[in-house]
């Protein structure tokens, strides 16, 4: 079966007359995607599963609000966005500048996993999305570089950060559905099958890896590989440090 052709984006179509404190309107029907989508994740989102927590009788009576299924997601990914705090002015320092925003970044990307998982999904072409855009190229305007070298660090950082995403929104995934809640519960479901590996002798470096780990590391990885990124990238395009 052909795959349903992309709808249209969400700001080209006016919202329909009506009283914005209401749920049945495009800002409750916006927060009651974002709930669902926070608390189990983007395969939970469903326009059935919207319509009933807005007492709408039948998902039909969203469409008038928000299009259609992508609609909605150009809402909630802009939404996202909006709550990314952007200084007054950008920072002297491209580098001081990019790794703060990429952390105010983060930390919002932790209220919404699922945004990793939908954000490639539709463009991300919203009020906000924009503004956060236009501060951050303002911001490395100043190196003097090409637009398709600004792209490059820009999609480094986002990769990252995306990346970094997914891969929590499927881990937290999988421990709501076996019911592993803590690390210490995941390392004792895991044993069983990994001491076995181990004994048969067959993966020594694995094996001493695995052996080795004291749990030592940094703080905050998302933040250290941010850091090796940037440091990679001053090196590799010869950025003032």
């Amino acid at each position: 079966m052909a795959e349903e052709a992309p709808g249209p984006l969400i700001w080209t179509l006016p919202e329909p007359p009506g009283r914005p404190t209401t749920s049945l309107s495009r800002a409750g029907i916006l927060r009651a995607a974002l709930t669902i989508a926070d608390a189990e994740g983007a395969p939970a989102l469903t326009m059935r599963r919207v319509a009933a927590a807005v007492g709408a009788s039948t998902p039909m009576s969203l469409y008038r609000y928000v299009g259609s299924k992508d609609g909605l997601v150009d809402l909630m990914i802009d939404a996202v966005y909006g709550e990314i705090p952007l200084p007054d002015e950008p920072a002297a320092h491209w580098r001081s500048g990019l790794e703060s925003l990429a952390r105010d970044t983060w930390a919002v990307l932790l209220r919404h996993l699922w945004f990793g998982e939908l954000v490639h999904t539709r463009p991300p072409l919203g009020p906000n999305a924009l503004r956060y855009f236009d501060f951050r190229f303002a911001m490395l305007e100043t190196l003097g570089r090409t637009a398709d070298e600004l792209s490059l660090i820009t999609g480094a950082v986002d990769g990252h950060l995306f990346g970094a995403a997914l891969q929590l929104a499927h881990e937290r995934r999988m421990r709501m559905r076996v019911g592993l809640h803590t690390d210490d519960q995941l390392a004792a479901a895991a044993r069983p099958f990994v001491e076995p590996i181990l004994a048969e002798g067959n993966y020594p470096a694995f094996a001493r890896w695995f052996q080795g780990r004291t749990g030592a590391g940094p703080a905050e990885p998302v933040e250290w590989t941010l850091a090796c990124i940037l440091d990679g990238l001053t090196i590799r395009l010869g950025l003032p440090e």
